[in-house]
C-alpha cells in the first residue's frame, strides 16, 4: 500500500444524483493512489443499485444495517475503520470537489509536515438564491483529508460530529489549513445536515458574494442547466 494511498469517505442516502457527481469529482483526480468508499444504509436500495452498477474497480460499497439506526458520527467512525487506505479524506456526496483537490492537500500536508489538513476558504453555491460567495476564513471540517491514525473518533451526533473532531486536531497542532477556495464547491441545496437559517443567517453574510459571471461558471461546472436571471 501507498503512503498516499488515499480513501475518500462518502456516507450518503437516497441521493443519488447528487452521488452521481461526486463519483466523477472522486474519478477525475489528478492524486492516483485513491478508492472510493460509498457508505450507505441496506434500505437504500437506490444508492446499493447505483455503486453496483458502477463495478469500478476503484469504487467500494459498505452496507451497514439500518436497524438500530446510527448516527452521522458513528457512521464516520464505520467508514474510517473500513477504509483501505493509511489517508482518509471526508467526500461529501452533495459538493463539487476539484479534480486538484485530494493532489494539493496531501501536498500540503507533506510541506508542512502535519498529519492532516483542512481547507482555510472555500467556494459556497446556494443553490436556492442562485448566488455564490467566497466564505469566511476558518477551517472547514467537511474538507478534511488526514493520516487516519490522526483522527480523533468522532462523537455520536446526528450533525456537528466534525467540529470537535477539527478542534481537537487543531488543538493539537496537527492541521495545516490550506487557502485555496477554488479546490472546493459547497452547495447550499436546501436539504443539507444544516437548516437554511443556518446558512442565510450565519455563513451567507460572512462571505464575500461573487459576481455573477463566476455564479455562472460555478453552474456550469456543477451541470446546472438553467439560465441565470436576476
Amino acid at each position: 500500500m501507498q503512503a498516499d494511498f488515499v480513501s475518500c469517505l462518502c456516507i450518503t442516502r437516497h441521493r443519488v444524483p447528487l452521488l452521481r457527481r461526486a463519483v466523477d469529482c472522486f474519478l477525475a483526480q489528478t492524486h492516483a493512489a485513491r478508492e472510493l468508499l460509498i457508505v450507505c444504509e441496506s434500505d437504500d436500495a437506490v444508492t446499493c443499485d447505483f455503486a453496483a452498477a458502477l463495478d469500478h474497480p476503484l469504487v467500494r460499497l459498505l452496507v451497514v444495517p439500518a436497524s438500530p439506526k446510527r448516527t452521522l458520527g458513528a457512521l464516520r467512525n464505520l467508514a474510517i475503520a473500513a477504509a483501505r487506505g493509511p489517508l482518509v479524506a471526508q467526500w461529501d456526496d452533495d459538493d463539487w470537489h476539484s479534480p486538484a483537490r485530494l493532489e494539493a492537500q496531501i501536498a500540503a500536508m507533506h510541506d508542512h509536515a502535519r498529519p492532516a489538513c483542512v481547507l482555510y476558504r472555500w467556494t459556497l453555491y446556494d443553490a436556492v438564491a442562485r448566488r455564490s460567495y467566497v466564505s469566511h476564513e476558518r477551517p472547514w471540517e467537511g474538507s478534511l483529508v488526514a493520516r487516519r491514525e490522526a483522527v480523533p473518533a468522532y462523537p455520536e451526533l446526528v450533525r456537528g460530529e466534525d467540529v470537535p473532531v477539527i478542534q481537537a486536531m487543531l488543538d493539537a497542532q496537527q492541521l495545516v489549513c490550506l487557502d485555496a477556495p477554488e479546490l472546493y464547491v459547497y452547495i447550499h441545496h436546501g436539504a443539507n445536515t444544516w437548516d437554511s437559517a443556518h446558512f442565510t443567517e450565519g455563513v451567507f453574510p460572512a462571505s464575500q458574494p461573487l459576481p455573477d459571471a463566476a455564479t455562472r461558471h460555478i453552474e456550469e461546472v456543477l451541470g446546472v442547466v438553467q439560465p441565470l436571471h436576476r
